[in-house]
């Protein structure tokens, strides 16, 4: 996830000019505590503030942006950031939308002829070949060579040569598959080709599984951000699940890693992660029953000091904090009531019906506060705990990066199409499609983890 350490000032909803939601830090579970549901937060709108534009791609010439950010500089994600076009400009071109694409006209690769001076008519300087129209929503396009979209420029001089060694066809858009996510914060403009990370410890930009574990259905995705795939940087969120050694207890674990490490912090997510999981696999449900608190910072402490040593004998370049990522932590017992962990600003929720519940109780202030940090020397010392309610047939325990919490925190549009897409178990297509939802000003990682209470078999 990109985090940069950070706090995001909580973005109003959809139709404000703002799409990051705010998600809390502290505490016991509180029923419907959205601040649209409870009635104590702005009034939903799906009406897009005038001249607003989705921030995941460059500014138009002439735009100008505004930004309310705290943490660390030059963090696309961990910012609320609106563009603003102004008078006569054009937004930036090109897409990878969800839905059919269409191809946009292809631009000019050969030179407009001069025209001739005429009775009161002076001679007219060529035109640059410019593809300055906006693009149809869910289309690719691709500007000339040298040409900014929306500038309008004029060629000064000789008429432009564009030879076969710099002439280039319009982008085709790449092949998508259709599908109903919902769009928040319309008009949204089209999105700029993805690009891949090149490090070799980069994540992959998708991650699905759906599938029974135990006598539980868990279904889980993980998409790299929308500033990630503008800049060609790794995603950073990384999520691990196993049944402990005896069965008894069901361990999930979503790790973020800090935007302020950018080429380190997937491998702390990922490493955590693993660890949290094998850590808490030598759990047992008495244990967990007996003394919650005390099973929960065990296995803490026993994932930090195996990532220091994992870290001194395999990347002795490396710090403590160049891994540095938050987590959440999960352990379901098959009956009885489970406990959940965190260190930072990774969500615990829990869905009924269609009514979203908070494990850790949130503040009102910004999600995004990062307050402590894995790997920790201590790090039961800086968790948060809370005990889980008793599971109702139906109900779902999602564990979620802060990038797709503050969406469902700050969204009642993203929160009906996840508690709708969610109401019955996901395999691994179906979970990932749930994420593809586009909301104005979301652009970090989004990683969530769902076990849902029905009891499923083959058969």
């Amino acid at each position: 996830m990109f985090k940069r350490r950070r706090g995001r000032h909580a973005a109003p909803e959809e139709g404000d000019g703002g799409e990051a939601g705010a998600e809390g830090t502290h505490g016991a579970a509180v029923p419907d505590v959205f601040p649209e549901a409870a009635g104590t937060g702005p009034a939903p709108s799906d009406v897009p503030e005038p001249l607003a534009a989705d921030s995941t791609g460059p500014p138009a010439r002439g735009a100008r942006a505004t930004a309310s950010r705290q943490g660390d500089p030059g963090h696309p994600h961990e910012e609320n950031l609106v563009l603003r076009a102004a008078p006569g400009t054009t937004q930036p071109t090109g897409s990878l939308a969800a839905g059919p694409t269409t191809a946009s006209p292809p631009a000019a690769d050969a030179p407009q002829p001069v025209p001739t001076a005429g009775p009161g008519r002076p001679a007219q300087e060529p035109e640059a070949a410019v593809d300055s129209a906006p693009a149809p929503d869910g289309a690719v396009t691709c500007n000339a060579p040298g040409a900014t979209a929306g500038s309008g420029a004029r060629a000064r001089g000789s008429v432009p040569e564009f030879s076969a060694a710099t002439a280039r066809p319009a982008a085709a858009p790449p092949r998508t598959l259709p599908t109903d996510a919902p769009r928040v914060g319309d008009p949204l403009p089209p999105l700029p080709l993805p690009r891949l990370a090149s490090p070799t410890t980069s994540l992959p930009g998708l991650r699905a599984d759906g599938g029974l574990l135990g006598d539980r259905w868990l279904g889980a995705a993980s998409l790299a951000g929308q500033s990630h795939l503008n800049s060609g940087t790794t995603a950073q969120d990384a999520y691990q699940f196993t049944l402990s050694d005896d069965g008894s207890l069901l361990v999930a674990a979503v790790c973020d890693g800090l935007g302020s490490r950018p080429r380190t912090a997937q491998l702390g997510a990922t490493l955590l992660a693993t660890l949290l999981c094998e850590a808490g696999g030598r759990a047992t449900a008495e244990q967990l029953a007996a003394d919650p608190r005390a099973v929960l910072g065990d296995v803490l402490a026993a994932a930090c000091a195996r990532t220091a040593r994992l870290r001194a004998a395999g990347m002795p370049g490396l710090t403590d904090k160049d891994l540095s990522c938050t987590a959440a932590l999960v352990l379901l017992p098959a009956a009885g009531p489970g406990w959940a962990a965190r260190v930072g600003d990774c969500a615990v929720m829990r869905l009924a019906g269609e009514a979203w519940e908070t494990v850790f109780q949130r503040d009102g202030g910004p999600l995004n506060k990062v307050s402590a940090v894995l790997p920790h020397p201590v790090p039961a010392e800086i968790a948060e705990y809370a005990p889980l309610a008793e599971e109702s047939p139906g109900d779902r325990l999602i564990l979620a990066s802060d990038g797709l919490a503050e969406d469902a925190f700050g969204s009642p549009a993203v929160r009906a199409w996840l508690a709708e897409r969610w109401s019955q178990p996901c395999d691994a297509a179906a979970m990932a499609d749930s994420l593809r939802y586009r909301r104005r000003g979301s652009h970090d990682d989004r990683t969530a983890v769902v076990v849902w209470s029905r009891p499923l078999r083959d058969g």
